[in-house]
């Protein structure tokens, strides 16, 4: 709390950064198609799922992987093709999870298994979101649940697998830092 009275949360390169990632996840999501739709639904998850564990892991901050899900929900809902602004609600629920279980593991995601964990159930949080705004807006209801595992499934597995693709990305750019974490290390070399 105290870092909020002091100043701001986010620093400008955070917010350049994260708004960055948002906008790579609506590029991916518009531009990338496969043909699999039909025989592995949520199968993209593999992709969706990097910049927000990369934006998570550069930035370390709670909320980071929100304010992505918002930028890319914003984004897609707009912007997006025939699916309508509900979208936001999916990216939005996507990037909570993700903070929430950042929170969980304090910070380890760096390690491949929590990489794994975020990716998988980030994709399955916005499965479920999906899942839950089409009963909202659905009346048959019933035939929505009834092939709900597949899919939870597929959103489970290609996320993890994104989980994993993120992992060796961030690796590669971990020592890179941003201008004010550099500033502390450099006046304080033993925190590294």
């Amino acid at each position: 709390m105290k870092q909020l009275m002091r100043g701001k949360y986010f620093a400008l390169t955070e917010v350049c950064f994260l708004s960055l990632m948002g906008a790579l996840v609506y590029v991916l999501r518009a531009f990338i198609k496969t043909p699999t739709h039909g025989i592995l639904p949520g199968h993209n998850a593999i992709i969706w799922v990097i910049p927000f564990i990369i934006g998570l892991g550069l930035t370390r901050k709670f909320g980071s992987a929100t304010y992505i899900g918002v930028v890319s929900g914003l984004l897609l809902g707009i912007l997006g093709d025939h699916e309508g602004g509900l979208k936001f609600f999916e990216y939005l629920g996507m990037g909570f999870t993700m903070d929430v279980m950042g929170l969980f593991f304090k910070g380890h995601v760096g390690n491949v298994i929590v990489c794994v964990l975020l990716g998988a159930f980030g994709s399955f949080a916005k499965f479920v979101v999906n899942y839950g705004l089409a009963i909202l807006v659905s009346q048959a209801a019933n035939v929505l649940l009834a092939g709900v595992a597949w899919p939870a499934i597929v959103h489970l597995v290609f996320g993890g697998a994104g989980g994993i693709i993120a992992f060796i990305v961030l690796n590669r750019v971990k020592h890179v830092r941003f201008p004010h974490q550099q500033a502390k290390v450099s006046e304080n070399p033993k925190t590294v």
